[in-house]
């Protein structure tokens, strides 16, 4: 009997309403925050701006002007009062964290209140897993980004570094290993943060081993638990007070697993695609489980590219965004695009976002300030979000205007339901044969018909009420099995099996 599975991203949303409704808070300078999950011996828990800025993958000579266009109190022609305070950087190219370390330092001298607060991502690339050579990673960064960290002539023992008390670190290990494949994908092709070009694992190593010199770690190609190693280095400087947290990238189920019985610290942090969100099985929800706070970190481009193949779906985001709501701060008054839709929906959700722009405009929408003012979803509009991402992730487009997808997701609103206070009911498809779910009328007993065909193994969703009956029918008209929707159900979905 299989068990039900419900979409990754309406299970994380169920799971994340606590973090939602009390985790993100406006910090003392009227930011979003989230409250990340915390050891019982620490103090204090660790914090995050949900809404970062991307500059990893930007050209380097645009940098300084939107770092400065966007974090700087002093660039007032944006009339953005609710600025970035948070940068996703990249360790790929030494010469973006010194471009950020001279941003930076501006943003520090020119804040006479002391008061301000900035959040910095940096990464552990592949080449650096291991226990000496991610502390060498994270030191070569912290020297290229805070200067003044290190005293002149201070060693690379951690208990002697020093930094701004007004400056958050946040360290990620970008992958736990190296993969031949990375090297012919586009991202390393065209990214301006690969200055050098390799073909393969075993290249870029040589090529590092020259420079890098440690009698402690083996090659990471070698060390199979080189990724361990590298983040218990990761722990040691939490514990120092050097990283406000830590967390990992691009890891899968398996390596998940092993981390959350390795760690002694977290992980806080999981960097992740927008593919890997919705279609992740039960690794969002594990995250969810052990506190960890996700960051998609690609949702911009994986909208845009999806587009091409998915109109319809990216053709229903903007009507959305056209009724929705009124964009503040830009010339044309007429809603959200799509891509401030899909941003808002997913900080709704908990998730944090880190776009990257090169566009003062894009600086705009993507802002703090916009989209945590973005009107709240009902639920109904919550799932043709879903619905629509998920046609543009996939590149297979919906098959109608009323949002249904093809490929393995049905919705329908229920006759009486109520969009703002509807529940959202789940039924995961365990037969051999397709079903349709119905629902009887609670004065008249007729049946009506809320779904399309739900096909073996797949999940459909539709809109109820509490104490509503539904009743789930095979291809032959013959009734499978009766459901009530209980009127207690207090996040607004409950899952459901259809099985014999």
């Amino acid at each position: 009997m299989k068990r039900p599975r419900p979409s990754t991203i309406a299970a994380f949303a169920a799971l994340s309403v606590a973090l939602v409704e009390s985790e993100i808070v406006a910090n003392s300078n009227n930011f979003l925050t989230v409250e990340l999950s915390s050891s019982p011996t620490e103090a204090a828990s660790p914090r995050i701006p949900l809404i970062g800025l991307g500059v990893g993958n930007l050209p380097h000579n645009r940098i300084p002007f939107l770092l400065a266009t966007a974090m700087d109190k002093q660039q007032t022609d944006l009339n953005l009062e609710e600025r970035y305070h948070l940068i996703d950087t990249s360790h790929t190219n030494p010469a973006l964290e010194v471009l950020v370390g001279r941003s930076l330092g501006r943003l520090l001298a020119n804040d006479s209140s002391g008061k301000e607060d900035y959040h910095i991502i940096i990464k552990v690339w592949h080449t650096h897993l291991g226990y000496e050579r991610t502390l060498a990673s994270v030191h070569d960064s912290l020297s290229d980004i805070l200067p003044g960290i290190f005293s002149s002539g201070a060693s690379s023992d951690p208990s002697s570094w020093k930094k701004d008390p007004r400056v958050k670190v946040h360290a990620v290990i970008q992958y736990p290993r190296c993969y031949d494949t990375l090297f012919s994908t586009k991202y390393y092709q065209s990214s301006p943060n690969f200055p050098v070009k390799y073909s393969n694992c075993h290249e870029e190593e040589e090529a590092f081993a020259k420079s890098f010199r440690s009698s402690e770690d083996p090659s990471p190609l070698e060390d199979k638990l080189a990724w361990k190693k590298s983040y218990r280095a990761l722990e040691e400087l939490y514990h120092r007070g050097i990283l406000e947290s830590i967390g990992v990238s691009n890891f899968g189920p398996s390596d998940m697993t092993d981390l959350y019985e390795y760690a002694t610290i977290g992980p806080h942090l999981y960097m992740g695609s927008l593919h890997t969100l919705l279609e992740g099985d039960g690794m969002v929800e594990d995250l969810v489980k052990h506190g960890v706070h996700y960051i998609c970190y690609d949702a911009v481009s994986s909208i845009l590219e999806g587009k091409e193949e998915a109109t319809a779906a990216y053709a229903k985001i903007e009507r959305m965004g056209a009724s929705h709501g009124v964009t503040s701060g830009t010339d044309d008054s007429n809603g959200y695009s799509a891509v401030q839709i899909v941003l808002g929906w997913l900080i709704q959700r908990g998730v944090g976002i880190v776009p990257g722009t090169t566009d003062t405009r894009h600086l705009i929408e993507n802002s703090p300030q916009v989209l945590s003012t973005m009107p709240k979803f009902n639920p109904r509009e919550v799932l043709d979000v879903e619905m629509a991402v998920q046609a543009l992730v996939r590149g297979e487009d919906m098959e109608n205007e009323q949002g249904v997808n093809i490929h393995d997701v049905v919705m329908t609103t229920g006759e009486n339901s109520h969009e703002d206070s509807g529940i959202v009911a789940t039924f995961f498809n365990s037969l051999k044969r397709n079903v349709r779910i119905f629902k009887v009328h609670p004065t008249t007993g007729r049946q009506i018909q809320l779904s399309s065909s739900i096909a073996p193994g797949r999940s459909g969703r539709v809109m109820v009420d509490a104490n509503d009956v539904l009743i789930a029918y095979d291809g032959h008209g013959s009734a499978v099995k009766k459901f009530l929707v209980d009127a207690d159900d207090g996040v607004g979905r409950v899952d459901f099996s259809v099985e014999l």
